[in-house]
Formats: structure tokens, C-alpha cells, sequence
């Protein structure tokens, strides 16, 4: 099974991260992470992650994974995530496009 490319991160400090290979536009806040794997999100639970998140920036990626500050967990055989924070006007068209995908979506579903 091929596993979904992380994009995104919707992080526990209101911020979102974009998927960067190279280099972060100068400036910007950098989230470098760890993915948990589907048991440890089990055996925390949401009320788990929530304290979790309250000592540790986690963040949720558009993969469907949750991601760890690097430095909080081992790193070994896990999934990684760098990416750099996006301005506030950058995060407002992310979400028009967001929107306008969507509604495009639920016209084309509606229409078959």
C-alpha cells in the first residue's frame, strides 16, 4: 500500500506548515516532525494527545497522520515532515482554494 504525501501540517499552535524540500522562504517558522504510529495514537487517545499537546507542538498532517516535534519522540523508522509556517494572507487563499475544490467536488458528485 503507498502511503499519501504529506502536504500540510495543522498544528496544535494554530499555525500551517507547508511541505518544503529545499529551503524555507527566509524568515519563516520551521516545523521539523515525526509521525506517531496508528497504535501510539490509539494507546493516547484524544484526550492523551491533547495534554501531549500542551507540553509538545504536534500537528496534524493532510496524510491523516500526527506529527511530533523532532526531539520528542525517536525518530527511528518513522515518517518525517519539514515544513515552514504560511503567512496569514497565505493560509486565507490556501483555504478559498480549499473552499472552491470542495464545493467543485460536492457539484460533480451531485451531478453523477
Amino acid at each position: 500500500m503507498e502511503t499519501l504525501q504529506t502536504e500540510l501540517l495543522f498544528a496544535s499552535d494554530g499555525t500551517i506548515y507547508v511541505h518544503f524540500e529545499d529551503t524555507p522562504p527566509a524568515g519563516r517558522r520551521v516545523f521539523a516532525g515525526y509521525a506517531l504510529t496508528a497504535e501510539e495514537r490509539a494507546q493516547h487517545g484524544a484526550r492523551g494527545l491533547l495534554r501531549w499537546a500542551c507540553l509538545q507542538l504536534l500537528a496534524v498532517g493532510s496524510d491523516g497522520c500526527v506529527y511530533v516535534e523532532q526531539g520528542a519522540i525517536n525518530a527511528e523508522g518513522r515518517k518525517e515532515f519539514h515544513g515552514y509556517a504560511l503567512t496569514d494572507e497565505e493560509a486565507a487563499r490556501m483555504f478559498e482554494e480549499f473552499h472552491r475544490t470542495a464545493l467543485n467536488l460536492t457539484i460533480a458528485a451531485r451531478t453523477k
